[in-house]
């Protein structure tokens, strides 16, 4: 236990950190969104309502009311919980096309992406409904990209918010509860492979697996701040961002900790949430106890052959004159 709390403390360490790798993603982003040839090759159609102007092909035009509705309603659950308002219009692409969404976001979007979201230019890309079918968890992905535009839009200096807290407020506003299990934290905290929170800005590099990981610590991380300074503190947390500040000078002043302070705290919170999840898991007793059994299995087999070899060699020796 000591020892891993200070490999947690060593890896916090690293909380002061360069962001150019997460500018240059984003501005690569929107270089691709906006020079891509796509964009003018495709017969963009366009529906206006409130903040969002939606951009949209023929193959989507029944549907596109029925979204335009459905972001409307998610857009007034999000202004009503965050107590903040979208400053300029936002641009939502819904692309056809896996090509299409492919070439909007650079290719940078791993096959499990659904949608992106770029703050800097008010922009969110998703592949259309008639194309990811995904018309039960569309909701929860809407929320999820629209509080990335509220969030990477707080303040002069949303470069320094961190991806965790990104990614941990779109979960958590979008009511995401695939994520609350802890499944991936329990096996990690048993492996002692738990992801530091600073090295979640590397999400879209990780595989399936340990990118789940990742949405699951940053959820946590959010709960964890729920826990300890309620939801009024994380909305008050929120507002003073719009006020032009930095993130970790926020932080100290609104909760009164820095974030080294705060990773300690929440791997506590883990350890005592999560370590032992994984015994309700049956996936993760298989996992366990299959090598298990084949090792028990390999030494009853030697243990049998050997009672087996003694009792011919007794028998030989008793069948000797």
């Amino acid at each position: 236990m000591r020892l891993r709390t200070l490999n947690v403390a060593r890896m916090s360490l690293r909380i002061k950190r360069s962001w150019s790798q997460r500018i240059w993603l984003r501005s690569t982003i929107c270089l691709l969104l906006f020079t891509s040839p796509l964009i003018s090759q495709t017969d963009w159609l366009a529906h206006q309502s409130s903040v969002f102007r939606i951009n949209y092909t023929e193959q989507d035009k029944q549907i596109v009311k029925a979204f335009a509705e459905l972001l409307e309603t998610e857009y007034s659950k999000l202004v009503a919980r965050s107590g903040i308002r979208f400053a300029r219009p936002v641009h939502i692409f819904l692309t056809p096309s896996e090509q299409a969404f492919n070439q909007l976001t650079g290719h940078f979007i791993p096959d499990w992406g659904e949608g992106v979201a770029d703050p800097a230019r008010s922009v969110i890309v998703l592949k259309s409904p008639n194309l990811s079918h995904n018309y039960d968890t569309l909701p929860k992905l809407i929320r999820h990209e629209l509080t990335h535009i509220l969030v990477g839009n707080l303040g002069a200096a949303p470069h320094t918010i961190p991806k965790w807290f990104h990614e941990g407020m779109a979960i958590y506003f979008s009511y995401d509860e695939e994520f609350a299990g802890g499944k991936a934290i329990s096996k990690a905290l048993l492996t002692d492979s738990v992801v530091p929170l600073d090295e979640i800005d590397k999400v879209l590099k990780f595989h399936r697996e340990k990118a789940r990981l990742a949405y699951e610590e940053s959820y946590s991380a959010i709960l964890y701040m729920e826990k300890a300074f309620g939801e009024r503190g994380i909305v008050d947390f929120l507002q003073e961002l719009e006020q032009s500040k930095e993130f970790d000078d926020t932080f100290l002043q609104v909760f009164g900790i820095d974030l080294y302070e705060f990773e300690l705290d929440w791997y506590h919170f883990i350890e005592d949430k999560y370590r032992w999840r994984f015994l309700i898991d049956f996936e993760t007793f298989l996992w366990i106890f299959i090598p298990l059994m084949l090792i028990l299995a390999f030494i009853a087999i030697r243990l049998r052959n050997r009672r087996i070899l003694k009792r011919w060699e007794d028998e030989e020796r008793l069948a000797s004159p």
